[in-house]
Parts: C-alpha cells; structure tokens; sequence
C-alpha cells in the first residue's frame, strides 16, 4: 500500500469586515414605487374624485338657484321676462344645465358609494368632456 500524505487543508475566505458606522437595513425604495407609491396613488386618486364631486355639486347649486331666480321672477305686466324670447331660451339653458350637473352629480356619488362604474372609465372621460364643453357654448351664447 502506498501511503499518500494528508489532504492539505484549504484555507477558508475571510468574511469581509462589518463597518459600524453603517447599518445593515436595506435602503426604502424610491418615491413612487412600492406599497408606498401605490396607498399615495390611490389616496391622490381619491382626493381628485372628491373634489370633482364637490364642484359638480356647486354647478348644480348655481344652475338650480339660477333655474329657480328665472322661473319665479314675476314683476307684473310688461315688466315680465315671459315675454322674451332671449328670457324663454336663458330659462331653458338653466334647465339643461341644471338637469346635466344634476346627473352628473348623482353618478359620480352612485360610482363613490358602490364602487361600481355606470359607463367606463374612457367613455365616460368622453361623455364628461363633450358634455361640459356643449353646456358652456350653449351658456356663452
């Protein structure tokens, strides 16, 4: 038999050394990603549709008192707004934007309060904004 020396003992790496000045926590992820980036999203998102909601519900308010000023303004004869025409079309632009703001205001607390969307999201961007812009061109005629 032949005798054959000892395996030589492989030296072991060192492990680097620990610096105390720096902590071993990892670093927070960058602003806007995460679980952070996402509750901030959600609450901006919520905050939006809130203040949408009390805008609408300021145009109602200006459209109703504005429907209700004209329907009940009555100064006797010849002094009545009835007998315009341009009295007879600023009544009916109230109605319209009164019952417009109106629905307007009940979707958004319906979408708010179930969680469920009526019409999509893209459509109903399409609808709010082809809407607002005829209300205003009828109001600035």
């Amino acid at each position: 038999m032949s005798s054959s020396p000892p395996p030589e003992k492989m030296p072991q790496p060192t492990p680097p050394p620990v610096d105390s000045d720096h902590s071993q926590t990892p670093l927070p992820p960058p602003p806007g990603y995460g679980v952070t980036g996402v509750l901030r999203r959600w609450r901006h998102e919520d905050m939006l549709k809130r203040v949408s909601l009390g805008l609408r519900a300021l145009g109602f308010l200006f459209s109703l008192l504005a429907f209700i000023i004209m329907a009940s303004n009555k100064h006797g004869p010849g002094r009545n707004f009835d007998e315009y025409e341009e009295y007879r079309y600023a009544l009916a632009i109230a109605i319209l934007s009164t019952l417009y703001t109106g629905l307007q205001s009940w979707r958004q607390i319906h979408e708010m309060s179930t969680g469920k969307l009526i019409v999509s999201g893209r459509n109903m961007a399409m609808i709010d904004f082809f809407g607002d812009q005829v209300c205003l061109i009828i109001i600035i005629k």
